[in-house]
């Protein structure tokens, strides 16, 4: 009788039948049965009776304590540091100002198993981001030496100059530094090529080798230190002149010979 009268009243005034209606305060807003009981003006052994027919278990107080503690959204923040293959228990835990051991216990609460399972996956996605790191640093490796044959064909690799490394100088005296990059960013119908140079101080250079490599070719920007960019630098290998600032040192591989006293490029 009164799952009929409950039934009624509930489609009257929240517009949903009795089943959805429970199921959105138990598992959507985590509320007790004495709390959805207060609501409906019944007692809570009714509601844990209806619950119990609708086969909807008891509300998860955990994840409502834990963000009255902690803040609102606490509960999303945990899980997205939890699952990040670079954060540990013990990060997880000085973010919150808890334990690791208590953050090891939130983990239970919130996911309903333990921590060993999520530890071992993350453990082989660092493993698989750090072969993935040393592939491409090795094909990168490999380029930056082609780069430096090309500048010993012109003549201009000093005798004893170091075979490796992402910098060198010149037998003009002009100093180098080689960057590169294999992993294009799309932006609409166009394939960019960011090349970080934050680290770098422009002014310990006179130029930027900077190498945009895909699976057809590869491209060289042979830009000026006064030109390069601080921070980002963001190549479209195949604009032209009047789509990017940079195009004119695509393959300008003449800037590094240097001028002659009347001011001409000199040959080699």
């Amino acid at each position: 009788m009164i799952k009929k009268k409950l039934e009624s009243y509930v489609t009257d005034q929240f517009g949903m039948d009795l089943h959805q209606f429970l199921r959105q305060k138990v598992e959507g807003e985590s509320l007790y049965d004495y709390e959805i009981a207060a609501i409906l003006n019944v007692s809570a052994t009714s509601i844990r009776k209806l619950r119990n027919f609708f086969g909807i278990g008891r509300a998860d107080g955990f994840s409502r304590r834990f963000e009255m503690v902690y803040g609102a959204g606490a509960v999303e923040k945990f899980k997205n540091l939890i699952e990040d293959p670079g954060m540990s228990l013990a990060d997880v835990g000085k973010h919150f100002d808890f334990t690791r051991e208590y953050a090891r216990q939130v983990y239970q609460k919130l996911y309903g198993s333990p921590y060993t399972e999520t530890y071992k996956r993350k453990q082989a996605l660092k493993r698989k981001d750090r072969l993935s790191s040393v592939n491409r640093a090795s094909r990168l490796n490999g380029k930056c030496k082609e780069v430096r044959k090309k500048i010993e064909s012109m003549g201009l690799l000093p005798d004893g100059e170091k075979k490796e490394g992402l910098s060198m100088t010149l037998n003009n005296g002009y100093k180098l530094a080689i960057r590169a990059t294999s992993t294009p960013v799309p932006i609409g119908k166009k394939q960019y090529y960011r090349i970080n140079n934050s680290k770098c101080t422009v002014r310990d250079f006179d130029f930027f080798i900077c190498l945009c490599k895909s699976d057809n070719e590869d491209i060289h920007f042979i830009i000026p230190s006064e030109i390069m960019p601080r921070a980002i630098l963001t190549l479209l290998p195949h604009a032209g002149p009047d789509q990017s600032k940079y195009a004119q040192f695509k393959e300008a591989w003449n800037l590094l010979q240097g001028k002659d006293q009347n001011g001409l490029l000199q040959s080699h």
